[in-house]
């Protein structure tokens, strides 16, 4: 029985991590979306306000600060996924390593 429990355990606490991984990840893409409509709604309302030329540039300085903006937020999220993802993988390997050691013959 101690057998089976050390091969369940490492495939247990994989499933365990894998689940909470992809949570992880819906939630931040669900969150994403949620942002990107709200953006887009207000970009829409803002660019329905345009009535000259100085409203224009206006609309137009503000799309170039967002752009920037939009830049700067996607770098710090590719750096966090890499981070969480190097994480993961870490946690992944000591989970494999655990359980490989289980299984060693015994002397």
């Amino acid at each position: 029985m101690n057998d089976f429990n050390a091969f369940v355990a490492p495939i247990t606490k994989l499933i365990e991590l894998n689940k909470s991984q992809f949570e992880k990840l819906a939630a931040a893409q669900q969150e994403a979306a949620k942002n990107y409509i709200a953006l887009t709604e207000a970009r829409m309302k803002a660019a329905s306000g345009i009535k000259d030329a100085d409203a224009l540039n206006a609309f137009a300085q503000e799309q170039v600060e967002l752009a920037q903006s939009g830049y700067e937020k996607v770098v710090a999220d590719s750096k966090s996924l890499f981070e969480d993802t190097k994480s993961y993988n870490e946690q992944v390997l000591n989970i494999v390593k655990e359980g490989t050691a289980s299984f060693k013959p015994k002397s």
